[in-house]
């Protein structure tokens, strides 16, 4: 429902889809870690930007990942270069793991796209993909594309979640999440956005959130300690 009332459309081949809208509290640019930042350059009205993991350490990348190596790739390859500076893994780019982002499965990959263009125009994000890597190496890649009639003004203060159609979760499932060690498998981000008129535009990685019995359990074990705790204060007294 979100997506019809922002206008917004999803490529035939698109395997990341746009699912909605998310608040993410105000948080402001650069106060939230991103896994890609990019900014058109001069009077350009497209911007690419791709990152990729060398030696263990983030590396800029120009081009990206071909399409060809892309899980039902939707034929863009992202030619990269608009990156904005400094390419560092803190604020505006990041590898995180799988297992900082409490990713288990396919279910769980979530993005979130933040655009800054004035007035809210509206953009097209003509390829974004994610890659996951063992080490310095690519196992998995999947891509997506959607158009926004408009945006959400300032970066920062809410962005457009996209998520992981089924068919994805099910490729994701067999050659990353039932691997050994795969959290310690890390990501990165690559994309190009063309009818730009601000910037810059930067995603995020949503991690997920503990089930609701999860949580049950951890307000349990943390009553449990409270009382042992209060019973050893008692005596000792």
């Amino acid at each position: 429902m979100a997506s019809a009332l922002l206008g917004v459309s999803a490529g035939a081949n698109a395997d990341l889809v746009q699912n909605g809208e998310l608040d993410i509290g105000a948080q402001g640019f650069g106060n939230a870690h991103r896994l890609l930042t990019i900014s058109s350059q001069g009077s350009n009205t497209f911007e690419s930007g791709a990152i990729g993991i060398s030696a263990g350490t983030i590396v800029a990348l120009t081009p990206g990942i071909s399409d060809g190596l892309v899980f039902s790739g939707n034929g863009v390859t992202n030619a990269g270069g608009d990156t904005v500076s400094p390419l560092t893994d803190d604020l505006k780019f990041g590898i995180p793991t799988l297992g900082v982002l409490n990713w288990t499965s396919g279910a769980d990959v979530n993005l979130l796209f933040n655009a800054t263009e004035p007035g809210g125009d509206g953009l097209a994000i003509t390829d974004v993909t994610l890659k996951f890597y063992n080490g310095n190496t690519v196992i998995a890649a999947i891509d997506g594309n959607f158009a926004y009639a408009s945006t959400i003004p300032g970066n920062g203060s809410a962005g457009f979640l996209i998520s992981v159609d089924a068919a994805q979760q099910t490729f994701l499932d067999a050659t990353v999440f039932n691997q050994v060690g795969f959290s310690g498998f890390r990501i990165a981000l690559e994309s190009t956005i063309t009818g730009v008129a601000g910037g810059p535009e930067s995603f995020s990685a949503v991690s997920a959130i503990p089930e609701p019995e999860v949580y049950a359990m951890l307000a349990a074990g943390l009553g449990i300690m409270g009382w042992v705790a209060r019973r050893r204060k008692q005596q000792v007294a």
